[in-house]
């Protein structure tokens, strides 16, 4: 689907810009909210309930109006997380009427479980934790239709993750889309600095 046919599809009223090669809709960076979703400190302690603030992009401006519309969920990584003007999944998210969210990864930018980076603390940035976190906030997000077709995407790191997250949790996501992911890291990988 394009994002001219959005609006004959979907009933939509006005989508804003096309791009004019892609056909895809222009998704402004500022039709995004900002938010905190409470996620869980430690998934796999079943004893502890804590939780974090994670920081969350929502953009529902182009999803379906019955909200039956994919989630297309980018994973931010290794960086503070924002979201950037045109960003190629984001449009191809907008012209299949899905939801939009970019999810910032804990330990990174405004997403701290603690208070401090110690060594006790840092047990918890683990990939594990990080695509637990991506299950929980989906299952929340979903609650109202737990059926829901997700796509999850990220880049480099986050597309290992994304790629992680839909073998782990096939339930919840039905692509993974990971450019460049290094789903096979090797440890003590000593070219990566000739």
């Amino acid at each position: 689907m394009r994002g001219s046919q959005l609006k004959e599809i979907f009933g939509r009223q006005d989508f804003g810009p096309v791009d004019p090669l892609l056909d895809f809709p222009v998704v402004d960076p500022a039709d995004f909210i900002e938010s905190n979703f409470d996620n869980l400190v430690d998934h796999f302690d079943f004893q502890n309930d804590a939780t974090y603030k994670q920081r969350v992009w929502t953009n529902d401006k182009y999803w379906t109006a019955d909200k039956k519309g994919p989630n297309f969920l980018y994973i931010c990584g290794e960086s503070r997380c924002g979201v950037s003007k045109s960003n190629y999944p984001y449009m191809v998210g907008a012209s299949h009427g899905a939801r939009l969210f970019a999810l910032e990864h804990r330990f990174y930018g405004d997403s701290q479980p603690y208070d401090d980076w110690s060594l006790e603390s840092l047990e918890k940035l683990t990939a594990n934790q990080a695509m637990a976190d991506l299950a929980y906030f989906l299952g929340k997000m979903n609650e109202d239709d737990p059926t829901r077709q997700t796509i999850v995407i990220g880049g480099s790191y986050p597309g290992a993750l994304s790629a992680w997250f839909r073998s782990q949790y096939p339930h919840m996501a039905v692509a993974s889309w990971a450019s460049s992911g290094v789903v096979q890291p090797i440890s003590d990988y000593w070219k990566y600095d000739e």
